[in-house]
């Protein structure tokens, strides 16, 4: 699908699909391009990436924001991609900003057809409470990204009953 349709067609289910250009200074960039990153070096990622989203924590009262990292060595990382790839909903907004590697989203309309977006360094996406949807690594198999939330439980799904077909790894 052309990315001009796919983001009508996720725009039109409430998600907001933003790209926010990623310009970190050398010694960030350094640090995202580790595949781990220790507590400390998330704090530091999240202290100098966090201000560009300001905007939106304002607008949307959200009050705190982590970095997650996965990556092959991330311990039980296939159980937790297990966990995001079927298909659910939140209570709260998922928030994410993309700082390094790359997922997929999908996202279900209301005649259940399912519209996937592969989204990198720089991608800013607000799922609306409500909104069903999955996700899942690429091939790489590694992402980081800021998460933004106004709920104090964090990552809490609801999983829906439907029943989709593994997403199409890309990359």
């Amino acid at each position: 699908m052309p990315e001009r349709t796919l983001r009508a067609s996720v725009t039109a289910l409430g998600v907001d699909w933003q790209q926010r250009p990623l310009r970190p200074e050398p010694g960030l960039a350094a640090l995202l391009a580790q595949p781990a990153l220790s507590e400390g070096d998330k704090a530091t990622v999240v202290q100098a990436l966090g201000a560009e989203l300001v905007d939106v924590c304002l607008a949307h009262g959200y009050h705190s924001m982590d970095l997650v990292v996965l990556h092959p060595d991330t311990p039980g990382l296939d159980e937790a991609l297990a966990r995001f790839d079927l298909p659910h909903t939140h209570a709260d907004d998922e928030v994410r900003y993309i700082v390094d590697g790359a997922g997929l989203f999908g996202f279900f309309d209301a005649e259940g057809r399912e519209h996937s977006m592969r989204v990198g360094p720089g991608d800013y996406l607000r799922v609306p409470a409500g909104a069903e949807h999955r996700f899942t690594l690429t091939s790489a198999r590694r992402i980081k990204a800021l998460r933004l939330f106004s709920d104090t439980a964090g990552w809490v799904a609801q999983y829906t009953a439907r029943v989709a077909d593994p997403m199409e790894v890309l990359e």
